[in-house]
């Protein structure tokens, strides 16, 4: 009867210690809902930075499949004919491949000359511009434009436009164009072939749509393309009818891979598959490059032959006795020994073969992505230290008030277990509750208005998919639910090992003993009484003491970093030209234009001074062989930079101009060539930025293309600080070693190239800012200048462009000021309640409300600018420790940290410690002195 009586008293207790459980919650609503906001910030963060990583991604792939993007592209320095475009076709692997013709142009904006690249839209649609408004072009005289064009240049739908192709001729057109002359001297009829006739048809185009070109993405008005510096390059897309030769050859191949639309673009499956379609075009690649470099000389042979040929049977009419017979025939035989030596002088086609890796957008994205996820994952642990130290402050004051009632429960036979039954479901309730709710808001919430509108300001991707990733959101969850049971547990476990008798009577409090400040005489004798009560209590509570400090550290580091962050941020311009770009206005020309431009900047009142130099566009990647290592996520062998190259002229210095230093502030001096392992090799210094991605160091060895598609292996003797856009600075000599006397493979296709072609100068100019942007734009309107840019203007739309770092530092800020209210008012609602008799003795003692409120508040407060005064320096550290994770293209920013930056985040963390306070004042105005002194017994 015993233990039928045993069984059914349990039974019904069992229903008795879940109701308990749940009616705990009620009663602790706001030591629950403190674990639940904290686990909801952290899950949150966690979700969100993740799935909008997500979002980037997919949002690119969804553009790219959409647009039919191109796996692969392949350019030629010879061009390619249908026969190419075949072959390529037949290759396993290979989905379809399309020729491309794209012609560099002029065009009229505002009464100013601008450049752009006018492409043919293939009949295959591949790389098929995403279309806005209107549509694609489909007869002749039709074109389609950027926004960006329309905005800058006032015209609309409808309107025409007109382009001029650039003059310069080939080298194939160059190299027939001498063949002819040749032939002429010999006093034949064979004509010029014209070199300056365009890709495609003149005369007026209507504007017939605005279009998104799939090869750029990066919002042109954006942080991204002011920082790079590079000049605007409008792109414009015509139909095939504008071609004015069908026969021309195409200037580049796009081609789609198999089964790779199919597949995430970032994913390694589909990186596998394109790479695997790149070897099997390359099997193909040394037939195809010597049939083209054939037809390219048979092209131009063959009508040379036969002209020739004409006229050698003219000269075979004439009698043997004639004396001009044997001049004619010597010249013929001089024709054809130029021929044939120009024919040899012709390099052979050279294909190069890229991935999607090779698109600046591509990359930028991908390291972007991977940035943001890092972040995610950093974040939360701050959230999740101080969820864990929350939890363990609610529970154990629980506990400590339940000791009574866990007596009892022990007195009755209840387990361990099923004691600790309540506490368990408390904290694991306010972790999911918090958890679904962050959950909600991290990965619907959040990354929908973040992917509808900040994305936007880095990227023109017209849309972006919600990609929600579940395991991320349960896996946080667990995560959370995990440490913070477990750590009820923990706290939970040292009341259950004391006995029922123990726990049934109050805790004995604790003794007080000697502080250290105590003995310290001259300290201690000057305190006042609450002084020394409040001296004591700091000592007394230890554990509460340090949670606080903790909390309020995490506060004051999370603002310190993120007001560091924009400053750094938005100082990034400035310090650029003030520390290292001195000059005020960069001008780029045509080479055959820069002698009379120079000109009239050396007569330009306005002017103070001008350094001429050689500007072009280059690529920097790995050198074969080479073994550094980047500190960065990419992998250093793949890694592929495009470089602004610098070539100075030999006798010309820096001074004035460009100030190059380490980061460390040693100046660098330019060399001709490098020393130790890499000497011999042309020298150049390379800025950090680019140093970093690629893990270069002094006398480390690089791989720099130009624009010709040239390339040769330099030696880096100097990594300068630069803080926007990646740069490689070189003297002439350096310069003429790589690209002038031979390449990598020891050839010297180009050693006798003339001068260096000077195409920019730096100018100084005399006046404030606003002089030196009028300058600029008066330079700009002149049709010999490319691109001018002004340092002034472009730090001016800079700082415009940076809303983003606003956006951040404000949820950074809020998230501290969660962090902050919910730790501060967790402890100090504890600490009232744990000390309500000795509150209520000094009220009976007769302190007046302001000192009540101050008795317990000074602790608070004191507590606080500890933590403010460690969190500053920690902030600083937490600052330079994401920056470090950052990841910018271009970019490199420095840790700065204003005084104001130090002071307002020192401020808020004291405005919300005042405003706990104000808070919980209320608490202690309720406190009901009577009940509070009545013995428990």
């Amino acid at each position: 009867m015993a233990q039928t009586h045993t069984r059914t008293r349990r039974g019904g207790g069992h229903s008795a210690l879940w109701k308990d459980a749940w009616r705990a919650i009620a009663g602790n609503s706001k030591r629950f809902a403190a674990i639940a906001v904290i686990c909801a910030v952290g899950v949150m963060m966690m979700g969100a930075l993740s799935s909008i990583g997500n979002d980037l991604r997919g949002g690119l792939d969804d553009f790219f499949d959409g647009t039919s993007m191109h796996d692969l592209s392949i350019v030629s320095t010879l061009g390619f004919d249908d026969d190419d475009i075949a072959a390529i076709r037949n290759v396993d692997g290979v989905a379809d491949a399309a020729g491309q013709r794209t012609e560099s142009a002029y065009i009229r904006i505002d009464g100013a000359q601008a450049s752009a690249t006018v492409s043919a839209l293939n009949d295959r649609h591949l790389d098929e511009p995403y279309l806005q408004n209107g549509r694609l072009p489909k007869s002749d005289h039709e074109i389609a434009v950027t926004q960006q064009y329309l905005d800058d240049s006032g015209k609309h739908i409808g309107d025409t436009m007109t382009f001029t192709p650039e003059t310069t001729a080939t080298a194939v057109t160059a190299v027939a164009d001498n063949t002819s002359t040749t032939t002429d001297s010999s006093e034949s009829d064979t004509s010029d072939t014209d070199g300056t006739t365009g890709t495609f048809d003149d005369g007026d185009y209507m504007i017939v749509g605005t279009v998104i070109d799939p090869n750029d993405i990066v919002n042109p008005s954006g942080p991204m393309a002011l920082v790079s510096g590079a000049k605007t390059v409008y792109p414009l897309f015509v139909s095939s009818d504008a071609v004015v030769d069908t026969e021309s050859p195409y200037t580049s191949v796009i081609v789609s891979v198999s089964g790779a639309k199919e597949l995430n673009t970032y994913h390694e499956d589909y990186t596998t598959r394109v790479a695997d379609a790149q070897k099997a075009i390359e099997t193909i690649q040394s037939e195809r490059e010597q049939a083209r470099t054939n037809t390219v000389k048979d092209a131009i042979r063959q009508p040379i032959e036969d002209k020739l040929n004409e006229q050698k049977a003219t000269i075979d009419a004439l009698p043997d006795a004639n004396p001009a017979k044997a001049v004619a025939e010597q010249k013929i035989a001089d024709a054809e020994a130029q021929l044939s030596s120009k024919l040899d002088a012709i390099p052979a086609a050279k294909w190069i073969i890229r991935d999607r890796t090779a698109l600046a957008s591509y990359a930028d994205v991908k390291t972007q992505s991977e940035m943001i996820s890092r972040l995610g994952k950093l974040f939360p642990i701050l959230f999740l230290v101080i969820a864990i130290l929350v939890s363990l402050t609610a529970v154990a004051r629980m506990v400590e008030e339940d000791r009574q009632l866990i007596g009892t429960y022990k007195a009755l036979g209840y387990t361990r277990h099923e004691t600790m039954l309540k506490y368990l479901l408390y904290s694991a309730s306010a972790v999911i509750v918090g958890g679904v709710i962050g959950d909600l808001i991290g990965l619907l919430g959040l990354p929908f208005v973040f992917t509808k509108r900040m994305l936007h300001v880095l990227y023109v991707i017209p849309t972006y998919p919600l990609i929600i990733d579940w395991t991320i959101g349960i896996g946080g969850i667990l995560l959370f639910l995990v440490l913070i049971t477990g750590s009820a547990m923990v706290v939970c476990g040292g009341s259950l090992r004391l006995e029922p008798a123990e726990l049934m009577r109050p805790k004995a409090p604790k003794a007080g003993k000697t502080i250290l400040l105590q003995r310290i005489g001259f300290i201690w004798n000057h305190l006042s009484f609450l002084g020394k009560v409040t001296a004591r209590n700091l000592f007394r509570y230890k554990s509460r003491a340090l949670m606080v400090i903790v909390g309020v550290v995490g506060c004051t580091a999370l603002m310190t970093a993120g007001f560091g962050m924009g400053n750094s941020a938005l100082t990034l311009m400035p310090r650029q030209f003030s520390e290292i770009a001195t000059y005020d206005v960069m001008a780029v020309t045509k080479p055959a234009d820069h002698d009379k431009v120079q000109d009239d900047l050396d007569k330009d009142s306005a002017v103070k001074s001008t350094l001429p130099l050689h500007v072009e566009s280059a690529t920097l990647s790995a050198a074969d062989g080479s073994s550094g290592t980047s500190s960065s996520s990419s992998e250093t062998s793949d890694e592929k930079l495009t470089v602004q190259l610098m070539v100075v002229p030999d006798g010309e210095s820096l001074d004035g101009y460009l100030d190059l230093h380490t980061t460390d502030g040693e100046p660098l001096t330019l060399k001709d060539s490098g020393t130790g392992d890499a000497s011999g090799k042309a020298a150049a210094i390379v800025t950090a930025n680019a140093a970093e991605t690629l893990g270069l160091q002094n006398n480390s060895t690089v791989n720099l293309a130009d624009a010709m598609m040239d390339d040769a292996d330099i030696a880096v003797t100097g990594v300068a600080q630069y803080y926007t856009g990646n740069v490689v600075v070189m003297t002439e000599s350096a310069y003429r070693q790589a690209f002038m006397t031979g390449g990598t493979d020891g050839t010297d296709d180009t050693a006798d190239s003339g001068d260096l072609q000077l195409n920019a100068d730096l100018i100084t100019v005399d006046g404030d800012d606003d002089a030196q942007i009028s300058v600029a734009d008066r330079l700009a309107a002149q049709d010999e200048y490319l691109s001018v840019v002004s340092t002034a203007k472009q730090t001016r739309d800079f700082s415009k462009s940076f809303m983003i770092f606003f956006v951040m530092i404000g949820f950074i800020v809020v998230m501290a000021a969660i962090l902050a209210v919910v730790v501060l008012y967790t402890l100090a609602s504890t600490n009232i309640s744990e000390r309500e008799r000795e509150l209520a003795t000094i009220k009976v003692l007769g302190f007046r409300r302001k000192e009540v409120h101050g008795y317990v508040n000074k602790e608070l407060l004191l507590l606080s600018v500890i933590g403010i005064a460690i969190g500053l320096p920690c902030g600083r550290g937490l600052l330079g420790f994401l920056l470090s994770q950052l990841d910018l293209p271009g970019m490199n920013i420095v840790p700065n940290v204003a005084w104001y930056c130090y002071a307002v985040a020192a401020l808020l963390a004291l405005v919300f410690t005042l405003m706990v306070e104000w808070a919980t004042n209320k608490s202690l105005d309720r406190i009901d002195m009577v009940g509070a002194l009545k013995s428990p017994e």
